[in-house]
């Protein structure tokens, strides 16, 4: 496949999942999304993580372009000082979400339209090379640039996944 087929593809899937997740809550009301759920994270959490998630993974894949085969948690655990204790994902994910807290519906919905816009935009300026380039991701190995846009596909249909419990 070619360049700009293979940025086509990826692009097509990362929409088309984005539209998913956001048709996800598009009817739930706004009391709903922010209520937590069973304890735990509220609609408007599971979005906030979802575009932090995403501005932390195209991150880490704007490292691998830059960097050769760079370690995911050694490049955040600098990049995070104020980070409490030992670097683990899942204790970043809560300790990142718990940082947009304060944010309101609003911000987070525009974070995560924003984000995904940069995404998009970052991908089209990729090269064959570039998609190739790679790191260790904390949870998914050994990534490729392309792997992680598959990564935010995946972390996408995941988190619709939540969203379609917590909306009941």
């Amino acid at each position: 496949m070619s360049t700009p087929d293979m940025i086509s593809s990826i692009k097509e899937k990362l929409i088309a999942e984005r539209a998913k997740l956001l048709d996800s809550f598009a009817e739930v009301p706004r009391e709903v999304m922010v209520r937590p759920y069973k304890g735990g994270w509220s609609i408007k959490d599971v979005l906030a993580h979802t575009a932090m998630a995403e501005s932390v993974n195209v991150k880490f894949a704007k490292m691998m372009v830059a960097k050769e085969s760079p370690l995911q948690l050694k490049e955040f655990a600098a990049e995070y000082p104020d980070f409490p204790g030992e670097f683990e994902l899942d204790k970043f994910n809560a300790w990142m979400t718990k940082r947009w807290e304060e944010k309101s519906l609003d911000q987070v919905l525009a974070a995560l339209n924003e984000t995904r816009a940069d995404t998009l935009a970052w991908l089209e300026t990729l090269t064959p090379a570039q998609l190739e380039r790679s790191g260790a991701h904390v949870v998914w190995g050994n990534q490729t640039v392309q792997g992680m846009f598959r990564i935010l596909v995946i972390h996408d249909k995941f988190h619709r996944n939540d969203i379609l419990k917590r909306k009941a």
